[in-house]
């Protein structure tokens, strides 16, 4: 056997395997032997058939195989020698022609091509990285008591509509005329007022009494298609379609009045007598605010820093090869238009893989049990709260245990930690400024990065 590698750029290289006849011959035979022992052929007895005839039938397939395994083989072992840190598997080559005969079998030589993987360098002590962060003024912790007054406030029947109030009632479908539909649409739902945009609807329906009956264009009181969808009942492909007027009987005129700010309210957001008065209250949403803003920041910021710091390190790969490979060893065919849509999402989580895999051995990180299960408690404990399902300790740590029982879970909850810690050293190996903005600026960058 005889292995030789020639480059064919910085990042790809053609393997040439020579199998001569000494190599294969021995494992063919025993192959054919085993198949002889479990073949069955008329007018013999099992395991008595001639050996020409066994020849004859398999052995084709079993020179296929034997070459397949020996290849794999002497690939691997060419691998591991040389310690290439290659892409993907070995790939048969384009531009190559393999050789022998299968008629006659005596030398082979089969072609492949390989990617090697870039060298990673972790140098970043000129990468520069922005850090948003929202800051907590009055306006924040103004908003914060107006949202605990209304999620502790009393939802009471009232008859007349105000402009922050809640419609409840029945759409009916009506035809171009102004009349019922026939076989038109009919759902009972609901109206909030404080959405309404539209001020031609707003007041329309602001002043209404319990059993009046409005006409209106339901788009003008949701909020896009799928919330259309929802409040008739219907299909989102039927939201789109959807023309007209409805009529609305209004069945139910609910308003919610705001808890007042008063020790009844604190005790309710905090431990009994923890807080006394208001501006010990706004000094504790301020300090709560700061964290949930905090953790907020951190999330985004640790989102965008690997898609900014892939930019910057401009990690070449060889994509030819790539493209290749994914269309030869898909588990699912590929066309080749779905390849171009998707490349550049798959190289740069390749790209962000390799940089996980140079830190982890620059540090020789490992994720340790104690880490796996205290990452499983945490992620068990924060699912069952918001549900508002607390559970004690042991019935989550039975519940971790589980979870860590699955390969595809354990495996799960260690890629998290060890992002986590990536990210982490990385952090450290570059210059990060914070930039205070706005919470709607804020709010913004975080819906790019969800």
């Amino acid at each position: 056997m005889q292995i030789s590698q020639e480059p064919i750029d910085a990042q790809r290289a053609h393997v040439s395997v020579t199998l001569e006849k000494s190599d294969y011959e021995g494992r063919c035979v025993d192959s054919l032997k085993a198949h002889r022992k479990q073949a069955q052929m008329p007018g013999f007895r099992k395991g008595k058939i001639p050996m020409g005839l066994i020849r004859k039938q398999y052995g084709k397939s079993v020179l296929a195989d034997e070459l397949n395994k020996l290849l794999a083989e002497a690939l691997q072992k060419h691998v591991e020698e040389n310690k290439l840190d290659v892409l993907g598997n070995p790939i048969p080559s384009e531009t190559l022609e393999d050789s022998g005969d299968w008629d006659n079998p005596d030398t082979f030589t089969f072609h492949y091509e390989i990617g090697l993987a870039p060298e990673i360098k972790l140098d970043l002590k000129k990468a520069k990285f922005t850090r948003n962060t929202i800051p907590v003024d009055k306006k924040a912790i103004d908003g914060r008591i107006k949202d605990m007054q209304r999620q502790h406030g009393q939802v009471n029947d009232v008859e007349v509509a105000g402009d922050k109030d809640m419609l409840l009632g029945t759409f009916v479908q009506l035809d171009e005329n102004g009349e019922i539909l026939e076989g038109g649409i009919e759902n009972r739902s609901s109206i909030s007022l404080e959405f309404v945009e539209d001020k031609k609807t707003a007041k329309k329906l602001v002043g209404a009494k319990l059993n009046d009956v409005i006409v209106l264009d339901p788009q003008k009181v949701s909020q896009g298609h799928d919330d259309l969808a929802r409040m008739l009942g219907i299909t989102h492909d039927q939201a789109q379609a959807l023309k007209g007027e409805f009529k609305f009987g209004v069945e139910e005129i609910k308003r919610l009045d705001e808890h007042t700010v008063n020790k009844e309210l604190f005790d309710k957001i905090y431990p009994k007598g923890e807080v006394k008065d208001l501006k010990t209250f706004k000094s504790k949403i301020e300090k709560d605010l700061e964290e949930y803003f905090d953790r907020d920041a951190e999330w985004v910021f640790r989102r965008r820093f690997v898609v900014d710091l892939l930019d910057y390190m401009k990690i070449k790969l060889p994509d030819a090869f790539l493209k290749r490979w994914i269309m030869l060893t898909n588990e699912k065919p590929v066309t080749p238009e779905q390849l171009e849509n998707e490349f550049a999402g798959y190289a740069d989580s390749l790209r962000w893989q390799l940089v996980q895999k140079e830190v982890m051995s620059a540090l020789d990180m490992k994720v340790t049990a104690e880490e796996l299960e205290a990452e499983a408690f945490k992620y068990i404990g924060a699912q069952y709260a918001q549900y508002g399902m607390p559970m004690d300790e042991e019935t989550m740590s039975n519940v971790a245990k589980s979870m860590l029982a699955k390969e595809e879970e354990r495996r799960r909850i260690a890629d998290v930690i060890i992002e986590r810690k990536v990210v982490d050293h990385l952090k450290t190996l570059v210059t990060i400024k914070e930039k205070s903005i706005s919470y709607e600026k804020f709010a913004e960058l975080a819906a790019e990065v969800k």
